[in-house]
């Protein structure tokens, strides 16, 4: 696609350009209140190339999972309206049931891979998808802000073609009713009756046949994917370009017109990012069910609090969280051989035990995630203790971030981590 060949084209073109600048340009970062406390150097300011870090973490790790998306959801809209059209033939006595239900397995595969990838992008939220309190970022995926009735209401409205009066169109509904967590009900919700009270009933809903009740929801599914793979171009534009937040990063410095005092603040917003992990993976995907904060359980195991409740991907989004904080954390990448990450940051400021610390607590995380034999529901339900063991090892991650990381890599917690205790 050209917008990909572009984005690359620039990629290579400011890499280049960053590397040069990196034979003379030694970037020097301050000390924090217990900056290199404990460890092996002398304390001084340090060397470390930021832009060298910045270059290879926007060029090699979080460009490439942008644009990785953006194919896999180009695929998945067409996957969609092919299961659609599928769908209106197996009613009108044009195509099989098999047929039918092939082409939907087929969608919710795709449905997956894009899950996987944009569980990438979630601990890579920086500039266009944090802007205006994450509006971009909701619109593809909004959990933990999630409403199964407002998408009902919705299919009935797409499929009448207005609400009150005015024309129906998805870019102006509110984040609930549209992006992958919509699809995923859509996609994967067998039960056809509506999920709303008595007084927010979809009108006309209950009186419809279950074949049109299936298709229309897939003809809204449609609507849906096309909408998610709209706003996955508007992040990619947005992160493009001249004027894109790409480029910022890779020319932040001391100089007017910068979006960045110096470089330094910009490192501190893709380490702000990197902290997903604390609020979202360990907090919200595993705290909350399993009762350590309030949740809709009165504090007990709750899987009703389970990210991914239709397609039940939950395990395979905190192991995409984790790969995403490892390819940050450390730089390494399959199709790059430069491998410049946080950890060699630390290491050059003579905290090599925490760099190792860390590696070894991610490492241990991903692990355990992959060990698994069920879901993450029925783990939870039948064996909460693997659960409870899986939070403490995300937790032994976040403890470091928010203390020895932060604290020698003079970096601020974002605003989401601080005053958190667990």
């Amino acid at each position: 696609m050209k917008i990909r060949k572009l984005i690359q084209s620039i990629a290579i073109a400011l890499s280049t350009s960053l590397l040069i600048t990196a034979c003379s340009d030694n970037i020097s970062s301050t000390q924090g209140d217990d900056f290199n406390s404990g460890n092996d150097n002398d304390g001084g300011p340090s060397s470390f190339n930021e832009s060298a870090l910045l270059s290879h973490l926007t060029n090699n790790i979080i460009t490439p999972t942008f644009l990785d998306f953006e194919v896999t959801a180009n695929q998945l809209n067409e996957s969609v309206n092919q299961y659609c059209t599928i769908e209106k033939q197996f009613n009108a006595g044009n195509a099989t049931q098999q047929e039918r239900d092939n082409q939907l397995l087929e969608t919710r595969d795709i449905w997956r891979q894009s899950m996987v990838k944009w569980q990438r992008i979630e601990v890579m939220q920086l500039g266009p998808l944090v802007e205006n309190q994450n509006l971009l970022r909701n619109k593809i995926y909004s959990w933990p802000v999630t409403s199964t009735c407002a998408v009902d209401q919705d299919i009935v409205f797409f499929n009448q073609g207005n609400i009150n009066g005015e024309d129906y169109n998805i870019a102006n509904r509110v984040a609930t009713r549209r992006g992958l967590d919509a699809l995923e009900y859509l996609l994967f919700n067998t039960n056809l009756n509506h999920s709303c009270s008595e007084t927010t009933a979809p009108q006309g809903w209950e009186g419809l046949s279950d074949n049109t009740k299936r298709e229309q929801r897939c003809e809204f599914a449609t609507e849906v994917a096309n909408d998610i793979a709209n706003n996955t171009q508007i992040l990619l534009d947005a992160w493009s370009g001249e004027n894109g937040y790409a480029n910022s990063l890779l020319n932040a410095a001391d100089q007017p017109g910068s979006d960045f005092n110096n470089v330094h603040e910009a490192v501190n917003r893709v380490s702000d990012a990197m902290f997903y992990i604390d609020s979202f993976t360990k907090d919200a995907k595993l705290a909350k069910p399993l009762g350590v904060f309030e949740n809709s359980c009165q504090q007990n195991i709750c899987p009703e609090n389970l990210e991914s409740q239709h397609a039940q991907h939950s395990l395979e989004n905190i192991h995409s969280n984790l790969l995403a904080l490892k390819a940050l954390f450390t730089g390494e990448v399959t199709t790059h051989e430069t491998t410049t990450g946080f950890d060699d940051y630390l290491i050059e400021e003579g905290a090599s035990l925490t760099a190792n610390n860390l590696r070894t607590a991610i490492d241990a995380a991903i692990a355990d995630v992959e060990a698994y034999q069920a879901t993450l529901k029925e783990s939870l339900e039948n064996n909460d203790v693997q659960v409870r063991d899986t939070h403490q090892k995300v937790k032994t991650i976040t403890d470091q971030l928010k203390t020895d990381f932060i604290n020698q890599l003079a970096l601020e917690l974002p605003a989401t981590s601080a005053g958190d205790n667990d």
